[in-house]
């Protein structure tokens, strides 16, 4: 895909604003998403206690609505402003270099949907694999405790009493993370590092790794990095970030709707059988399945594919002062001679 070049910054300068902004917005963030709690909080508890009687203070099942509002909060701070104010800054068309396109197909969204189905039995078998690996009973133990107050943070938010709760778990849960953090893992990171490093590939490996490692999930790092190469490679290959935001959303609404069915309406606790996994061969038929599907969607679209990775001039747009415009003019001169 083209990336629109920077009117302003270098690459330097770009990462610098990107996490300097990305900083702020988690300390405002951390504040802002804590107002929502505020009243129905024991402070005594967060301040005195230990650890466990701070996440108990916290983690309360009448507390799920408010803390609804509070993780909503926090991905707005966090992931969303910051991008927007970033891309505002560092280019001169911020929604068209992040990716918010209007050359999609119907194809193309009903090939995303597919490959992130295809790539639920994958990321199960990776997660599998993860537990199954040479952890120390003590490691095992940290990865435990950590996965499940991950999933008391999950099972709070996604608390559902029926279905207007599971249409709010939907936004909350499902849509308003797809959206924040596609804009910043592959809006932001996953194309800065693609037009910097000249290798989309290898930007895509690296903001996958980082995508994972920000979930805390040890076990699921792997499953977690192999969801976010298949969004990386659907951005990559197209440019187009709805596309990616769609996939996201239909891996985290998946997640949301079985916690629904499996647990039942009301009921704050993982399924009795949550621990199942799929088959190992339907996780290696899965492996074939998401390849062939992103084959597939590589073909739906190769006239959107123009020169993926590299940086562009927006045709018409003078500015001396660019810092891009003589390596892009030599690029461009070499390109057209071969």
């Amino acid at each position: 895909m083209a990336h629109f070049a920077t009117k302003r910054f270098n690459y330097w300068g770009q990462l610098g604003i990107l996490t300097g902004l990305t900083g702020a917005g988690l300390i405002i963030g951390s504040f802002a998403s804590f107002v929502p709690l505020a009243e129905k909080i024991d402070l005594s508890a967060l301040f005195d206690g230990t650890l466990e009687k701070k996440i108990e203070a916290i983690l309360l099942p009448e507390n799920s609505g408010l803390f609804r509002w509070s993780q909503s909060i926090a991905a707005v701070f966090l992931f969303m402003i910051p991008v927007l104010l970033y891309a505002r800054i560092c280019h001169v068309k911020a929604s068209m270099h992040l990716g918010f396109r209007k050359n999609i197909t119907f194809l193309q969204v009903v090939l995303a949907i597919f490959i992130m189905l295809a790539c639920a039995p994958v990321a199960d078998l990776l997660e599998q694999l993860t537990a199954m690996l040479p952890w120390s009973s003590h490691t095992l133990l940290k990865f435990k405790a950590a996965e499940d107050a991950f999933n008391r943070q999950v099972l709070v938010i996604a608390r559902m009493n029926g279905v207007k709760d599971y249409v709010i778990s939907l936004f909350v849960i499902a849509l308003l993370p797809a959206l924040t953090e596609e804009l910043l893992f592959r809006g932001a990171i996953q194309n800065l590092l693609s037009r910097w490093l000249k290798k989309p590939v290898l930007a895509i490996i690296i903001t996958s790794a980082i995508f994972s490692a920000v979930h805390f999930s040890y076990f699921g790092f792997l499953s977690r990095f192999a969801l976010g190469f298949a969004l990386g490679w659907m951005y990559y290959r197209t440019g187009n970030l709805w596309l990616s935001i769609i996939g996201h959303f239909v891996t985290n609404a998946l997640a949301a709707t079985a916690l629904y069915l499996a647990a039942g309406p009301g009921k704050n606790m993982l399924p009795a059988k949550g621990d199942e996994h799929f088959p190992v061969v339907v996780g290696l038929v899965s492996v074939l399945a998401a390849i062939g599907l992103l084959m597939v969607f590589e073909k739906a679209g190769k006239d959107q594919s123009d020169r993926p990775g590299e940086e562009v001039l927006i045709p018409g747009y003078n500015f001396s002062s660019n810092p891009f415009i003589n390596d892009i003019a030599a690029h461009q001169q070499q390109g057209s001679q071969q």
